[in-house]
């Protein structure tokens, strides 16, 4: 199985987008993490195990490939969450081929390391915002600044994201994106 962590990741990305992280900071949880909870649960699909020397996953979208989108305010959810294109059903509902699968799995394969050091420098900048807004001392102008540092951190992790997805659509039909896009 490929890459449980990056499912999980996609499923951040649109959760970030609707700004969940700062909710969840609001109300006293570990930085950057949905109400849902910390990394280190259930972080994959179709039973995968381990995290194969991978940083700490985000959370997980609930283990199945075929849930609902993220968020419908995101705008970078494209399709059900996961490798839905893995989903025999989903595949067979949108009409893929073996080869526009296989296609998508290189892509895939090629955006996850970009996605994967967005992610930890998203991460990186929430736990700068976390330790700057503990400071007592910290000036307005420092909180401002690690506040615009996640925020362009969280941009870049969604076009990031968002360019798989375009590139991904790229290989189907408009029926299929259409098709697809009705799973959601």
């Amino acid at each position: 199985m490929r890459a449980p962590l990056f499912v999980s990741l996609c499923f951040c990305a649109g959760l970030l987008a609707a700004g969940s992280c700062l909710h969840a900071q609001s109300k006293g949880s570990s930085p950057g993490w949905p109400p849902m909870g910390p990394p280190g649960g259930n972080s994959g699909t179709q039973g995968a195990s381990g995290n194969h020397g991978n940083p700490p996953a985000p959370p997980s979208s609930g283990g199945k490939s075929s849930d609902a989108g993220a968020s419908p305010s995101s705008g970078v959810q494209f399709g059900p969450v996961g490798r839905w294109w893995d989903d025999k059903n989903v595949a067979k509902t949108v009409g893929l081929t073996s080869q526009q699968k296989k296609q998508i799995d290189a892509i895939f394969d090629a955006n996850k390391p970009a996605i994967l050091a967005a992610y930890r420098e998203f991460l990186m900048q929430q736990v700068n915002l976390a330790t700057v807004s503990k400071d007592p001392k910290a000036s307005q102008s420092e909180t401002f600044a690690a506040i615009d540092a996640v925020n362009q951190a969280r941009a870049a992790l969604q076009k990031t994201v968002a360019q798989m997805y375009l590139q991904i659509r790229q290989q189907m039909t408009a029926d299929q994106v259409e098709k697809l896009q009705k799973l959601q």
